[in-house]
């Protein structure tokens, strides 16, 4: 009897962007980006506030009272409320649909999974809650390419709320005020070959995966069928007590690339 076939491996979009300053970061082991991509992390205190903001926007904001500082001043389960100014500026679209998870077979064996916090007929939409407004790292980013080219649009707009801090304890009624300070909105577009970049880097992404996973089933002990083990989304993968072995990629792009796009691997 012949063996099923192998489930696509399943990867993550928000991986593309970890790979690829990884790999170009001489300081870190492909042990170390290893355990960044699929090691499952305790959510820290800036991604239960991004989160939380997250939560509030996908329900969608009362359009008569837009701008009003006490718009957001009812605290969340986690005690987390926001407060924009009334001399903030600017516009913020909600879309048509929110927080939509879509899956693309990029190729025969790998599937891209995103989540997308907004969109409408024309336009993917990417809410960002962040100290610090950098706009050369959202150009740059790999987030909107594989979003436009999976959703096969052509614009795309980070919606990006900065903050003035966030309290590392909570006030007198034992909530956490966020101030947003400013309102900062970028808009990419569609070019010609984008979509082969991100193909170049999920590429590669999908080889350096395979690796560790074989690494982390023998290192805990586990041989699972291969269907089942290439079906699961590898952001659950965690080390445990996994000692890691390091390995040498080369970066992206490689020769090869051009001369087989139907499969990663």
């Amino acid at each position: 009897m012949s063996a099923a076939p192998a489930a696509p491996l399943r990867l993550s979009v928000t991986m593309l962007d970890t790979y690829v300053h990884g790999m170009a970061d001489e300081a870190m082991s492909s042990a170390q980006l290893a355990y960044e991509l699929f090691a499952r992390k305790k959510p820290n205190q800036a991604m239960r506030v991004g989160t939380s903001f997250h939560r509030l926007l996908e329900k969608g904001l009362p359009e008569s009272e837009y701008w009003q500082p006490q718009l957001l001043a009812n605290p969340d389960r986690q005690g987390f409320y926001f407060i924009l100014p009334d001399d903030l500026t600017g516009t913020i679209e909600l879309g048509d649909v929110r927080e939509q998870r879509y899956e693309w077979p990029i190729f025969d064996d790998v599937v891209l999974v995103g989540k997308i916090d907004a969109e409408t007929a024309s336009k993917v939409i990417d809410h960002k809650l962040t100290a610090r407004f950098d706009p050369e790292r959202y150009m740059d980013s790999l987030q909107w390419r594989a979003y436009l080219a999976m959703r096969n649009k052509a614009r795309f707009s980070y919606q990006v709320f900065e903050h003035s801090g966030l309290p590392s304890e909570p006030d007198a009624l034992g909530h956490y005020p966020v101030l947003i300070k400013a309102y900062h909105c970028l808009e990419q577009y569609r070019y010609v070959g984008m979509m082969d970049e991100v193909k170049d880097v999920v590429h590669d992404l999908a080889r350096f995966a395979r690796t560790w996973q074989r690494e982390i089933q023998q290192a805990n002990g586990s041989t699972p069928d291969h269907h089942q083990s290439q079906n699961a989304d590898f952001q659950s993968h965690q080390p445990q007590n996994f000692q890691f072995q390091d390995h040498s990629y080369q970066q992206y792009p490689h020769a090869d690339h051009q001369q087989n796009r139907g499969q990663a691997a």
